[in-house]
């Protein structure tokens, strides 16, 4: 019903780029390796989107009538794909939490998601919402805007593919980034303000991972 809703009442514009993820897969590796544990994703997306969200505020916010309210904490939603269909998990206030946090959050939501045990209080309540379609495959897409927020970010499967830098023709991986927002708080420049402060957070994490 809620989905339904959105899609009726928001109207939703979708902003498509492409991040060479070399820089992000290394350092997902490195941390991994040196702490010995598995680094979702998800975890580093985050962590790169916080700083962005922080910039663009009306990112991080929800339409009450006709007035915009704009969150204090960012409580990011990560969709997990289960048995039983799609369930939205909330990483409450993302931004006072490390990388190494944020992977033990996102693998102990999901696997909450998963056998149906996580509260009410872990099921809502998120202000933004990354959907990490690569975990199944994915690519582009078009991710409808949760109701009652204003955005959500899908990042898609990192492939190889070629790439030109300086005249040369480099093979890297690429990761698809779709950028679903509500057209009635944010225009397309401001959607293009954000995608592109994501991306250049993800394709050099040292931006990210110092602050």
């Amino acid at each position: 019903a809620n989905m339904a809703k959105s899609w009726a009442e928001i109207p939703h514009v979708t902003t498509f780029d492409d991040v060479d993820a070399t820089r992000l897969l290394e350092v997902r590796d490195a941390l991994g390796n040196r702490h010995g544990t598995r680094i979702p994703i998800e975890a580093l997306v985050i962590k790169a989107v916080v700083p962005a969200l922080a910039e663009f505020p009306e990112f991080n916010a929800s339409i009450d009538g006709d007035d915009l309210i704009v969150h204090e904490k960012i409580d990011i939603g990560i969709a997990v794909d289960t048995p039983e269909g799609l369930m939205v998990a909330v990483i409450k206030d993302a931004a006072s939490k490390g990388v190494l946090e944020l992977a033990s959050e996102v693998r102990r939501l999901g696997e909450g998601a998963r056998t149906r045990s996580l509260g009410v209080d872990e099921l809502t309540g998120q202000t933004f919402t990354v959907s990490n379609i690569g975990a199944v495959g994915g690519g582009h897409g078009t991710p409808i805007v949760p109701y009652g927020t204003t955005a959500i970010l899908s990042v898609g499967m990192a492939k190889p593919k070629p790439l030109v830098y300086e005249d040369d023709i480099v093979i890297a991986p690429v990761m698809p980034l779709s950028l679903s927002y509500d057209h009635r708080v944010i225009d397309g420049a401001q959607g293009r303000r954000l995608m592109a402060l994501v991306i250049e957070n993800l394709e050099e994490p040292a931006l990210f991972l110092t602050g």
